[in-house]
């Protein structure tokens, strides 16, 4: 199907919606709550297998009903005994202290005093499951339906009370059928994807459950197992640092909680595996995917790799650094001399900028010079992009040895670094090593692309500044960064397999999800995968309050900007989240703070592993927390319950402070429902001659003295719940989206506001920068409003566009790497079952021939030259003496070569037995596989890049691409059976031999034995 034609169909998905609201009402009328949990087990596989499709209105209903009235059960009624006695209140906390009064009591040989009177019946219940529970696992412990209704009845206070929302059955049914399902922050996507596994199970699917990380793949692992095994299902958990058995292990429940990397690396490691019993064997059946879009869309093409041995290759590494580095001073040098140049007024100052722009990219340096002298960057770049498309040689270039496009973020050498480069270096992959280096120097900075840790390099993501800890730079890069920051420069390391994590999930028969961000990538999720979208609407209507964008056209003034605000919303009491774009920004504005003295904690990359602490303590009283965009991405701010209470305090205080001056206080509100939430508390003020009034058309409070006359004024914001400032201009509206949900979990109140610098990095080359530049500015020299929101809206979906035509340019040439991948793990699958080894060794040794004596053919050399250079390769590499071309013809050669080929073997086979022979040969051949993999999917790559680069089309250069790959592939097969075979004849003693035929062995050969042990 042509890509073009895919799109998200709207209809389609609200129709999807109804149904799936109808089959989780219907689920709640199922009956359940009278049967016992045995019951509800074979109640949920019994409608499950009869499932024709998930669409089955009657059987889902069941399966969901019974699924509902497990977790309401498992996560509700048995609090009563998971829970400490402090969590529980009214009737059962009681209950549960007499429980376990009894229990202590009988240990020390009393009864319970009183225990079998029937309004104690509660108490012996619970006695009975604390006593069950000591010696069984929960998941064996069944019970009768009365027991959780004495419990239930017993409960005045709802401390046992769980249910399901009617949204989460709904989201639950949805994912069943393949479904992207969006839900706001907090509405519980993630036992909504645990009720949908449950059914894939109970209807005899594997299921994954892929999380963003190890810790939510544990704890959701730890939350929602009592559940699912409480209906008799398997549940397993797969996570970083267990050995292969246990992931076996783990592998064969029916469902697994676990991460894409975890299931991808465990795929390629079982691709390489050298036999079967080192395999773990993960099903590729059912994914549900939490934050679906972040996976499936930002990390699709992120590559999972296992690297092979170490090598060494090319020049050594300080040779090729200190090229680099000369290049970089050699142009740094002239930068500054641009800089003296570009004090002049005129076209000759804006020529200047624009080669600084190009030589160096927009640095700090270059950004406060154009800030001095009222220049835009998008008016530089612009004069930059003139010229190179004026020109066939951009001027501009003449004096450089390379030129940066800060747009894309890419750097080339110029003619004249070419030379340089050749100048000093004697092959194209070695000059490739410079332009590494220099890439390693120029484009990629700690704090941005990556940060330092005690195991060297760490890559972090650019779209939620998550640290990527498996992830390396290919072809060399990783190693120059590394060289670059002072740690030991390691050998390359080739590729041993390799795949994309759109490539994984393809693997996958369904693929479904949850995300709080979907919408605006539904024609993404159609082509891509096949699924549709469907917003499912939050239980309780938000009341977060989304502020005026507002961008800044000067750094320092930005910065003090988000101080000033972060230091009023502390004193106030509110609890707030401000985010950066990178590891460095975020460390910038911790300083800042810092300098202000006013607490706060910082999460980014360099600290992830203490994510879910910093944000558990993000939602207390006047807890400040900086972030990049990792901020709360899998886990939530939720605000302590004390918190709006104490802003409404310290707000009358504020008012009543005034009153005491003499002065009016004007509280603005952000919405009507704060204002109306403040007013009532501000009319209880009743020992103070005030006057409140509330004017709902702007949401503001005038809090104003009696008995004055003369009236000072002071204007004061007001907010409450989670305050979220977003400081740099997020490349997605889905992160954005993402950042600024955050807040106003449901239905609490909060408030988000995004206020960028205008040379931010995802605005500063945008064409619509301009367009910010001719609006009228605020006293404070800001622009704001709707037109900024609506231009700050353009520019992302420009850079979403870009990003998604480079993604899908990548995943053409991608897809020719994968394919050849796949077809190659098939290979090695196929060499691993010795019983196709027979035929495998006759084909095998019938092209050793024809490629060891392919000269033969060449008509264009005489006939004794030819047989000399065959013969000689013979006797060098394998001892075999084939006489002279007086005696043999080419047809003569290749059949007695065969029979003294076959010979050989058979000698090996007698002496092993036909089935350990035919093990050795396939392990031999598998081996020499394993070998010249690494190298060929590194040529492969190669291939791709070089093509990519430099084609005339997209289309020319895949067709190239494939063209080349299939034309080599036999090539590589001739090296690994060329391998094979020298194996299993190279090492036999035939020194003495004369003419072929004579088929005497003394011994295996030493590399077969090492094979066979």
């Amino acid at each position: 199907m042509n890509r073009s034609s895919i799109h998200f169909n709207r209809s389609e998905a609200e129709a999807k919606l109804t149904q799936a609201i109808e089959l989780a009402r219907s689920s709640r009328n199922s009956g359940c709550e009278s049967l016992s949990d045995t019951e509800l087990e074979t109640l949920l596989h019994s409608a499950a297998e009869k499932l024709a499709n998930y669409s089955d209105t009657e059987q889902l209903a069941s399966a969901l009903g019974s699924v509902d009235m497990a977790v309401r059960r498992r996560l509700g009624i048995w609090s009563v005994t998971t829970s400490e006695v402090r969590e529980l209140g009214g009737a059962i906390a009681e209950i549960r202290r007499r429980a376990e009064r009894a229990i202590e009591e009988s240990r020390q040989g009393a009864s319970p005093e009183d225990l079998d009177a029937p309004e104690e019946e509660p108490v012996r219940v619970v006695v009975e499951l604390l006593a069950r529970l000591a010696t069984e696992h929960p998941s064996e412990v069944r019970q009768q339906a009365k027991f959780y209704d004495l419990l239930r009845a017993a409960d005045d206070s709802g401390c046992l009370w769980f249910a399901p929302t009617e949204q989460q059955v709904t989201a639950a049914a949805l994912l069943l059928q393949g479904v992207i399902v969006e839900m706001d922050a907090g509405e519980g996507k993630t036992l909504a994807s645990a009720m949908a596994a449950a059914v894939f199970a109970a209807s005899g699917r594997k299921v994954h459950v892929l999380t963003a990380n190890d810790y939510l793949a544990a704890r959701d692992c730890d939350l929602l197992a009592p559940v699912l095994e409480s209906l008799g299902l398997t549940v397993g958990l797969v996570i970083e640092g267990m050995d292969r058995q246990e992931r076996r292990y783990q592998h064969a429940a029916q469902i697994v909680f676990t991460t894409a990397r975890e299931v991808g690396f465990d795929y390629l490691r079982d691709s390489v595996a050298e036999s079967f019993d080192r395999r773990v064997d993960p099903t590729f059946d059912v994914a549900i995917v939490d934050e679906a879009d972040h996976l499936l869309i930002d990390q699709a093409r992120t590559p999972l790799i296992i690297s092979g041995d170490r090598v060494s290759g090319g020049v050594v590494g300080p040779d090729v650094e200190a090229l680099a580095t000369e290049l970089v001073e050699r142009q740094a040098e002239y930068i500054d001399e641009l800089y003296a140049g570009a004090t002049s007024i005129g076209y000759e100052r804006t020529e200047s900028l624009a080669t600084i722009l190009l030589a160096g990219g927009l640095t700090a340096r270059l950004v406060s010079e154009l800030e001095r002298i009222g220049f835009s960057t998008r008016s530089i770049f612009g004069e930059m992009s003139r010229l190179d498309v004026a020109y066939e040689e951009n001027p501009l270039e003449n004096e450089l040895f390379f030129v940066i496009d800060p747009a894309r973020s890419t750097i080339r050498l110029t003619e004249r670094g070419w030379e340089e480069v050749f100048a000093e270096v004697d092959s194209p992959l070695n000059a490739f090593s410079v332009l590494q280096a220099l890439r390693a120097r120029i484009l990629h900075e700690a704090g941005s692309d990556y940060v330092l840790d005690q195991q060297g390099v760490t890559l972090v993501d650019r779209l939620d500044g998550r640290p990527m800890m498996s992830h390396r730079y290919m072809y060399g890069l990783h190693e120059e960064l590394e060289s670059k920051e002072g740690f030991d420069r390691p050998a390359r390391a080739d590729a041993k397999a390799r795949t994309t994590v759109r490539a994984l999930m393809s693997n996958y028969e369904t693929i479904s999800g949850l995300t709080g961000t979907a919408l605006e990538a539904s024609d993404t999720f159609v082509r891509e995968y096949r699924t549709s979208t469907v917003r499912v609407p939050p239980e309780v209507v938000s009341k977060r309050v989304d502020m005026s964008s507002e961008v800044f056209f000067e750094k320092d003034r930005h910065l003090a900007w988000v101080v000033d605000q972060v230091n009023y919303w502390q004193d106030l009491g509110r609890p707030v989240l401000v985010t950066t774009g990178s590891v460095r920004e975020s460390a910038a504005l911790s300083s800042a703070l810092a300098e202000r003295s006013i607490p706060h904690q910082l999460l980014n990359a360099e600290n992830a592993d203490r994510e879910a602490e910093i944000v558990a303590r993000g939602g207390g009283i006047g807890s400040v927390t900086v972030s990049t965009g990792m901020a709360g991405r899998g886990t939530d701010f939720v605000v302590d319950e004390c918190v709006n209470s104490s802003i409404l305090i310290a707000t009358v205080a504020r008012a009543r402070n005034g009153l005491e001056q003499g002065k009016s206080t004007i509280i603005e509100c952000t919405s009507r429902q704060e204002a109306e939430a403040l007013s009532q508390v501000l009319n209880e003020l009743g020992d103070c001659e005030t006057e409140v009034r509330f004017s709902p058309s702007d949401n503001q409070i005038a809090v104003r003295p009696l008995l004055t006359d003369r009236q000072s004024e002071e204007r004061v914001p007001f907010g409450l719940g989670l305050v979220v400032i977003v400081t740099s201009l997020p490349e997605s509206v889905r992160v954005e989206r993402q950042i600024r949900g955050r807040t106003a979990r449901q239905g609490a109140f909060g408030t988000s506001k995004l206020a960028v610098y205008i040379n931010d990095p995802t605005l500063a080359f945008s064409r619509r920068q301009s367009d910010l530049n001719k609006l009228n500015r605020t006293v404070m020299g800001t622009v704001e409003g709707s037109r900024v929101n609506s231009i700050l809206s353009q520019v992302q979906m420009e850079a979403e566009r870009q990003r998604e035509s480079v993604s899908l340019a990548m995943a053409d040439f991608e897809a020719v790497v994968e394919g050849e991948s796949r077809a190659h793990y098939e290979e090695r699958v196929l060499m691993m079952h010795s019983m196709q080894s027979p035929t495998l060794t006759r084909r095998m040794v019938s092209d050793w021939v024809a490629r060891r004596t392919k000269e033969l053919d060449d008509l264009q050399t005489d006939y004794e030259t030819r047989f000399a250079i065959v013969s000689d390769g013979l006797w060098h590499s394998y001892r075999m003496d084939i006489g002279t071309s007086a005696t043999w013809t080419p047809t003569d050669v290749r059949q007695e070569l065969e029979l003294e080929v076959h010979g050989r073997l058979a000698i090996h086979r007698d002496r092993l037995g036909s089935k350990r022979f035919s093990l050795a040969v396939a392990e031999c051949r598998l081996n020499a596989a394993d070998d010249h993999w690494p190298v060929r999917l590194s040529q492969i790559g190669d291939m791709a890049t070089t093509l990519a680069a430099g084609a005339s089309s997209r289309h020319a250069a895949l067709t190239e691409l494939a063209e080349q790959v299939a034309n080599t592939r036999s090539a590589f097969w001739g090296h690994v059976e060329d391998q094979a075979v020298r194996v299993l004849l190279g090492s036999a003693d035939i020194a003495d031999r004369g003419q072929m035929g004579d088929n005497r062995i003394e011994q295996l050969p030493d590399e077969l034995e090492a094979l066979l042990g």
